[in-house]
């Protein structure tokens, strides 16, 4: 399969979409003002050991602590390590090949006490109302290896399939790699020469010396190193054989990738392509309405039939409906090409607006055990093109089909949306009746704690209009009620469930 890679650059936003088949797939974004953290590595230091959970809260001057597990703690042995490797010689969201985790029985109490100082990564970006999740297993991801110092270890990314590349491979990690040290071979090293795997390990290593350097004078807190911005790590982790063409509307950015491939990925020079035209990049693929539909809950089928996507704190759920789709013989096939309708479009919103966590599927009822095994093989098959981590289970006593999809940041509405601050996040606001009548419950408490000759309701224009008609004989038995006079005042500041009862 080709695919293209587009890039929209603005001096306060970075986009990068990747197409396939003539769709946007997959979205990226960063902004100056949230950039990610990911990748990056601070001076710490510890606030709190916990043994219970075997973690342990390390501050890395951010808002919210750092969250470190004992499996993520490197020994004190190497830890020593990074000031005494100073003077010796000299992947990214969803791409990075992860460090293995030694298995061993350590009570995180011998590794860490408060206030010691180490060496961190962020490994997991912030999500939601959780801190970064950390590793003082560091690693350094270059265009074809992932360098390791602190870890004595060689492997080689799953996706490289080819045995004899993989065996060939190997063999030059283990010959290349430093003493003490690691390497992880990355998938874009597939055909690529030892000499290629030798300058990007020399790269790693002075960029390693520079980062222990400088931790022996920073205050705890520090950055030490911040991973390259976005365009230039997709060109690092996500240009392989499949993307054709790369095109990018900004010259400035356009001639930093251009010098960037040079340097490490020549063979991908001639597929940068600088986009002047007048129509936004992202509207001339479509981009911009893939957007829009990614932030709604229902998403239509071609066939008529939709999905209702809602995204929890603890778990996604899609409903499948097959609407006013009637065109097939009887209702189990109908049932059944909606489904596989549904599948599809279901596996282009997971991957595009990046949803992560449980995932819990309501497909429309079908009595044929064969069709619904084929489905779940369909749905195992749309998901192997998906670079995320994913595993089906099959179908559960209520009839659901649950699976999971592994969370490497947050998602589309997560980013790009907030709560409402009209509904509180539900989805639903109160109706202009409920709101009258509570309006009610609070002019009658008013007026019987405080002496007054009138009141005034100062409310939203909504809210007015109901109180002048449809409620009007209900604000008049209210004023013979209290034997106060109520005035009504419209006033468009005030969000439709916000008023005011003053007293006059």
């Amino acid at each position: 399969m080709s695919a293209e890679l587009l890039i929209n650059v603005t001096p306060f936003e970075t986009r990068v979409a990747r197409v396939e088949n003539g769709r946007a797939e997959e979205l990226y974004i960063e902004r100056e003002c949230e950039r990610g953290i990911k990748g990056n590595i601070y001076k710490g230091k510890v606030q709190r050991v916990i043994p219970g959970i075997q973690a342990a809260f390390v501050d890395i001057g951010m808002p919210k602590a750092g969250f470190l597990y004992v499996a993520d703690v490197a020994t004190a042995r190497d830890a020593d390590r990074v000031v005494e490797e100073a003077t010796a010689d000299e992947e990214s969201e969803g791409a990075r090949e992860e460090a293995p985790r030694p298995r061993r029985r350590v009570d995180i109490t011998e590794l860490l006490e408060e206030r010691q100082q180490l060496l961190v990564q962020v490994s997991k970006e912030p999500i939601a109302s959780k801190g970064p999740r950390l590793t003082s297993l560091i690693s350094l991801a270059g265009r074809y290896l992932v360098y390791l110092p602190l870890l004595d270890h060689v492997g080689i990314a799953h996706r490289l399939d080819d045995p004899a590349e993989r065996q060939r491979l190997l063999e030059v990690a283990h010959r290349i790699k430093p003493e003490g040290g690691g390497l992880i071979v990355r998938t874009v090293a597939d055909g690529h020469s030892e000499e290629d795997l030798v300058r990007d390990l020399a790269f790693l290593q002075r960029l390693w010396a520079d980062i222990a350097n400088n931790m022996r004078l920073a205050p705890p807190g520090t950055m030490l190193y911040s991973d390259l911005n976005l365009y230039l790590r997709v060109m690092r982790d996500f240009v392989d054989d499949e993307v054709q063409k790369i095109h990018i509307d900004s010259r400035d950015a356009y001639d930093r990738m251009k010098q960037f491939a040079t340097r490490f990925m020549p063979e991908v020079v001639e597929r940068i392509f600088y986009y002047p035209g007048d129509r936004p990049l992202f509207d001339l693929y479509g981009v911009e309405q893939t957007l829009a539909q990614a932030l709604q809950r229902k998403v239509p089928l071609k066939s008529g039939g939709y999905l209702v996507i809602e995204q929890t704190e603890a778990l996604i759920v899609v409903d499948v409906n097959s609407g006013s789709f009637i065109k097939s013989r009887n209702l189990e096939e109908t049932s059944f090409k909606t489904n596989l309708e549904a599948v599809y479009e279901l596996v282009h919103q997971l991957r595009f607006r990046n949803l992560g966590g449980i995932v819990v599927i309501d497909f429309i009822d079908m009595q044929d055990e064969e069709n619904r095994e084929r489905l779940i093989e369909v749905l195992k098959e749309a998901l192997r093109r998906d670079k995320a981590k994913s595993k089906v289970v099959q179908y559960s006593s209520l009839g659901l089909v649950e699976m999971t999809r592994k969370r490497t940041r947050d998602s589309l509405e997560r980013l790009l949306m907030e709560e409402c601050r009209h509904c509180g996040g539900v989805g639903k606001a109160k109706s202009a009746r409920t709101i009258c009548y509570q309006l009610f419950r609070e002019i009658v408490a008013e007026a019987r704690a405080y002496p007054a000759e009138k009141l005034m309701v100062i409310a939203h224009p909504s809210i007015i209009e109901l109180l002048l008609g449809e409620e009007d004989d209900q604000v008049r038995r209210l004023e013979g009620f209290l034997g106060k006079t109520i005035e009504l005042k419209s006033d468009e500041g005030l969000a439709p469930e916000d008023y005011e009862v003053a007293l006059l």
